[in-house]
């Protein structure tokens, strides 16, 4: 194991910022795979929401695997953010008050 993170060390120097941050992207995807591995809690997004929702109430969060990424007022604010740390792919969700309404239009 030691012989593989020597060799990903001496290659770290070589690659671009935005390789790096790939780099930084999977490995944090894999500690949060490790951290919910064996069914633990099959939806760590929605306890984060459940934990959270007075803290970002009024905001557009982007999650992953029960962590947040990013937020904005906007939807497109909250991706952007997300993507700029090298997340492609979150949850998007908007965080309504706890007595906010919400309804849909035709």
């Amino acid at each position: 194991m030691q012989a593989i993170l020597d060799e990903i060390a001496e290659k770290v120097p070589n690659l671009t910022s935005e390789e790096r941050r790939e780099l930084m992207r999977l490995l944090q995807e894999e500690e949060h795979k490790s951290k919910t591995a064996g069914g633990k809690n099959p939806s760590p997004n929605i306890e984060w929401l459940k934990e959270h929702r007075n803290e970002y109430a009024g905001n557009y969060v982007a999650l992953f695997e029960g962590e947040l990424i990013a937020f904005g007022t906007t939807l497109k604010e909250a991706d952007t953010k997300a993507k700029a740390k090298g997340y492609k792919k979150t949850l998007l969700t908007y965080v309504a008050a706890e007595d906010e309404e919400l309804w849909g239009g035709w």
